[in-house]
Order: C-alpha cells, then structure tokens, then sequence
C-alpha cells in the first residue's frame, strides 16, 4: 500500500506518518510507503491512498466559506485504495483518523497506551464519507496544574475525537504549569523554596506552539496576563510583580477607591484606565509587536483582567460603560493592525463586566473579531432559549452581579447584533471542577451530549472549555461527547456510548457502563454541584435557578444514597482486577486507572456522606486523609487526574481553604 502526498505542509506530512503508523500496527501485512512531490492523480489508482485538499481532486468546494474554521471531510476509500481529502490541511488530519475509526481504531485517550487499535485487514477495507463539521469553532484552553507534556498529548489527542482549535492562556500560563512543576497541592512532593522559573516556561511554550501548528489546529492565544508586559512585568507572583512596578506607571492603572495600585497584589486582577490614551496605546503597541513577532497566531484573545468591581472610577472613565471603553481598544488594536499589515484574527471577551452590551460605540470592522462569551451554563437545564421578559438593571460601576442566564443570552445577542452578527463561542467552565460532582462520569456526559447540541439554537458557533487536561478518571467519556457532538449534532448518544465501553474496556466494557450509571445517581451530582461554593460560582458566572435541586448538606436522601456506594465498589472490585491482567494494554490501563478511581470514590462517598448526615466537621478532617492518599498516588495517576483541581472542588464545597503553599 502507498500513501502519496502533494504538498509539503508539515500538517498533510503528519497525517500520512500518522495514517502509515495506525496501518502498519492494524495489519501487519501491510507495508506502507510515503511517496511525497508528486501531483496527485484525480483518478484512484489500485494500492494508493492519497491525501490532499478538496481542490487537488476537483471535488465540490461550494460548502467552504472560511477555509481557516470550516472543516470538510471528504473520503472515499474502496479495498484500501482512495483518496482522504479536506478543506484544510487539519481536516486532511481528522480525515485521516476519521478512515481509521472507520477501521475500528479508537482514540480512548491522551498519550502512550491510550489507542486501542484492533487487528484488521485494511486493504479490503472500505469506507465513504463527507461532512462539514457543524461547529466551526471547536477546542480548549489550558487550565489545571499542567505540565508541557500535558498540554503536548492533549494537542495531539484533540483532532483524534473532532476538535479544531486550542488556546494557550497567557503568553506564558504560568500559574498553571508552575501548580505543576512546584507540585503545588502534593503534600508529598512538594518542597520548601520550589521556583518555577518563568524563561524555562518559555521554552516550553514556544515548543506547544509549533505541535499546535503541526497538527494544524486554530492556533489561540493570550486572553490574560499580557497587559504589563510592556511596562517590564511578566505575570508570575504576586509579590515579584508588586515589586517590579515602577511608581511612575502607577498612572496608567485603574483609580478604585481613590488609589492607582495593583488590585489584589497582581497585575492578572488590575484594570488599566481605559480612558486615557496613553495608557491603551501601552496595551495596543503590545498586541502589535505580539502579532508581528508570532505571526503564526490565528487569534489573538484580548481579554482585560480576570476580576470584577474594579473598573477605573476617575472622572473620564465614568463618562463610558466598561464595554465602550473595550470597544474602544479593540477598534485601536484594529486600526493598529491595519496600519501595520497584520492579519491576526481578534477576539474580545464577555466577561464580568463586558457581559453588558455597550451604550455609544461600536466596532468599526466588525469582520476580522470573533467575540467569546464567559456566560458559563446552567449544568441542570441547560441552554434554552427563553425570552428575558424583566426590565433591563441600570448600570452601576463596580456594582456587577451575574444577570440569570435569559437575560445573558439576550445582551450576547445584543453585542452580536451591533457587530454585524460576528461568530461566537461560548467559554465553557464544565471540564474546570463541576465535573468532580459526577464521579460516574455519566451524567456529565449526557448534559454534555445535550448542551453541544443545542448551541446553535441559542447563537453561538462552537465552543472552548477551559478546563483541565486531565479529565479521563474514570472515562474520557464527556471529553470525547463534547468534541464528537461539537462536529456532527446528529450523534447517537446511546450507540456512541456502548461503542466507547467497548473500545475503552474490552470485553466488560457494558459492566462498567453499568457499574459508572449506578455511581452517577448514588452520588447524587444534582445536590453536590448545589452545595457550597464552585469555581464557577466564585467566579461570579453561574446563576442558581430554583430548578436546580436542593443542597446535600443535611439531606437525609443524599444519606441514604450514599451509603450504599462501598457495597457497590466492594461488588465491582473483583471486576477491575480480573480486567488488569487484560494483555491489550489500553483495556488494561482503562482498568488499572478505575482501581484507583474506586479508592478515591470510597473516600469520597464518605466524605458527602457525613456531611449529609450533619457532621461536617468529621468530613472535614477526612479530607486530609483523602489529600494524603492522593498525594502518595498522584505520579500514577497524573495523565489522567488533575490532583490539584480536585483538592480545590473537596475544598470549595467543603467550606475550607487551600492548604497554603511555601515558596
């Protein structure tokens, strides 16, 4: 079998090596060869598969309007000879795994041993497809304790299940990756005056951008983090930054309460005063020079900080809304980039208090900005479209409380309206820690399932999930829903899931399902995710609906439930040892992570269980139990589980702090 290629684009000669590998490991028989620099042959030609653009075969192009977001993939393989073809080099990629699957090959998760590729013949093999994916903005944005090698494998892993974009938080995510290499929340691990140095981080990042641009993948970029950086400070700590900024530039800074100083000891929370021209030209020369040195940047987020009620309050300032201010920028930033030949998409945030549409400007070429809404989501009903029938609240600087999803939904289409009707994306929150109230996983996956359905019905365009890269404990089940349904809206929930069981476990794969769906409701997501405090909560962005379901704090059900869930790990746990000796090593490892799954489960059902039964300080001391047991686990477990989100959630919803972290 021959594999031929036309182009030279390092992504069309990725998907032929990785087309080659998945080959020769299926059917030993096979012997593949790559014969690039050759003008591909419309006609199929016995023995060759070949990859290129829908153009080099002649086929239809009419469904392509933006060959940067529209991802088409056209198949036609019969016997093992054919094209895989696609509207950009990225979808010659997912074609690629696209045939594969249609082989029986399964990306069940990120890194080694997390393929299940079955034995087949593939020179019989036949396989016919097209499909425009339904989203064109579909991926996820670094967040967690993450390492390089994280973010690595999850780059590689996202077009496998459908996804088309990934977005590097900052210029550098440095809080991120140093809660990893500082082992920040590992009681164990972690040592007295770890530093993360910030040029080492750089290194790796420069590396993550070009395995974003091997694989093709919308390449996206900054959000927060980036606005001091013309004034000499990267965002690193709190008390580097306060003692790098120079008194003179305090004058740039947002006046709250009569003082121009960094809010909350760190440029991440501190607003600038956007009103005063000198202080925007700071933050436009940034994204100029950001753009001209990384002209591989498809999007470039401009985000403002991560905080709330802390917007300029001096005399100019208060004559607009944040979002004119905002508005303002952006069309500075555009202005900037057409003087200067910059091509760089941009994308503007609805966040906090830019959620607000703006009273007097408006940009001026809507057409090169895409917008990002952070309006979070309502995990218990999902998106519906629903009329806001109430009266829209006066705007009060600094005064921003979360407006109830109606009335979210309907300034979104307001900013949407003002700027043309631009693409969206929603910025989901679901993969952050709300996840860690399903431990079965299956509940998550079905509101998943539901709400990447419905996005179209409520105007936007795709989604990003910022959440952690670690999310595949117990399955990479909801993962692989959101970037499935993300693509093709027609999915079949049921079959898609019997077939992940399978192709994840093996042989037992229905036992497990079942044994996650019992999980599911014993732990009773519904009352957990309404206790205490989430990270979406805290963060101002989710709005509780009298719909969602009563706390599980003193809930004498959840009691009740809960304390059947050790007789049910104690049953399956026969199960997963028997499935540990399995000699395929995906099953095999599937099962192994379930095991320590079970032991995280047994504390943790006991944990909600005593806390339903009022005893909240008992459950509190036996988090430190559970923390240890982590902690002494984590390197086993890593690829797979984010020990530091999850310490957060037990935290959060616990009423306790973060156990403090010496540097």
């Amino acid at each position: 079998m021959v594999i031929k290629i036309w182009s030279d684009n390092e992504t069309v000669v990725y998907a032929s090596h990785e087309l080659q590998k998945y080959l020769n490991a299926m059917d030993y028989k096979v012997c593949t060869d790559i014969i690039s620099d050759v003008k591909i042959e419309k006609e199929i030609t016995e023995g060759e598969i070949k990859l290129g653009l829908l153009e080099d075969f002649g086929l239809n192009c009419d469904d392509v309007e933006d060959k940067m977001t529209d991802d088409v993939i056209d198949i036609k393989v019969k016997n093992g000879s054919g094209y895989i073809a696609g509207s950009n080099y990225r979808s010659i990629l997912m074609g690629v795994y696209k045939y594969l699957k249609s082989g029986g090959c399964r990306f069940v998760r990120p890194g080694e041993g997390g393929d299940y590729i079955p034995e087949r013949d593939m020179s019989s093999h036949s396989f016919e497809y097209r499909k425009k994916a339904d989203h064109p903005f579909r991926g996820e944005c670094s967040e967690g304790a993450i390492s390089y090698e994280h973010m690595r494998d999850t780059v590689y892993w996202l077009p496998k299940i459908g996804m088309n974009m990934y977005m590097i938080e900052g210029l550098v995510p440095y809080t991120y990756m140093h809660k990893w290499y500082g082992h920040e929340s590992n009681l164990i691990l972690r040592e007295k005056g770890q530093v993360t140095k910030y040029s080492e981080l750089e290194k790796y990042i420069a590396l993550l951008e070009k395995d974003i641009k091997k694989t093709g993948m919308q390449l996206h970029a900054v959000g927060h983090g980036y606005m001091f950086e013309n004034l000499g400070i990267h965002h690193a700590s709190g008390a580097e930054e306060k003692a790098a900024l120079k008194e003179e530039d305090k004058k740039y800074l947002a006046k709250v309460n009569g003082v121009r100083d960094l809010y909350g000891g760190s440029t991440f929370y501190t607003h600038f005063c956007y009103s005063n021209p000198e202080a925007r030209k700071i933050l436009v020369d940034f994204c100029v020079d950001y753009a001209k040195k990384k002209p591989y940047i498809d999007y470039l987020h401009v985000w403002l900080a991560d905080a709330a009620n802390n917007q300029c309050e001096c005399d100019e300032c208060v004559k607009m809304t944040p979002s004119d201010h905002y508005v303002q920028l952006l069309n500075d930033i555009d202005e900037a980039f057409e003087k200067e030949g910059i091509s760089t998409r941009i994308v503007f945030i609805l966040y906090v208090d830019t959620v607000r549409p703006p009273e007097k400007l408006k940009l001026k070429h809507p057409e090169k900005f895409v917008l990002l809404a952070a309006i979070g989501s309502n995990y218990e009903t999902g998106y519906k479209v629903e009329e806001y029938t109430g009266e829209i609240p006066p705007f009060v600087r600094n005064s921003f409380t979360p407006p109830n999803n109606s009335l979210r939904l309907l300034w979104h289409n307001q900013w949407k309206e003002l700027c043309g009707n631009i693409p969206s994306i929603i910025f989901e929150y679901r993969f952050y820690i709300d996840h860690y109230c399903d431990p079965g996983y299956m509940r998550i996956a079905r509101e998943t399932f539901r709400d990447m359905k419905s996005l179209n019905d409520v105007n936007f365009q795709g989604c990003m999930s910022d959440q952690t890269h670690r999310t595949y404990m117990p399955t990479s089940l909801p993962m692989q829903i959101m970037g499935e349904t993300l693509f093709d809206k027609e999915l079949d929930f049921e079959s898609f899931v019997d077939d992940y069981f399978i192709s994840a476990f093996g042989n037992d794969g229905q036992k497990c399902r079942e044994y996650l769906e019992i999980l599911s409701d014993l732990f009773c997501p519904g009352n957990v995710r309404n206790g205490g405090k989430n990270g979406i909560e805290e963060q101002g962005l989710k709005t509780k609906e009298d719909t969602i379901p009563e706390t599980w704090v003193n809930n004498p059900k959840v009691a009740e439930k809960t304390s059947k869930i050790p007789q049910v790990l104690k049953d399956f746990m026969p199960v997963i040892e028997k499935n540990m000796a399995l000699d395929n090593r995906c099953h095999r490892m599937s099962w192994v992570y379930l095991k320590y799954h079970s032991y995280i489960c047994e504390y943790l059902c006991r944990i909600i269980n005593l806390d339903a039964s009022g005893k909240r300080s008992e459950a509190q001391t036996l988090i430190g139990e559970l923390e240890l047991y982590i902690s002494k686990v984590e390197m086993d477990i890593h690829p797979v589980f984010d020990l530091h989100l999850f310490i957060r959630y037990i935290r959060l919803k616990l009423g306790l702090k973060m156990q403090p972290y010496f540097l």
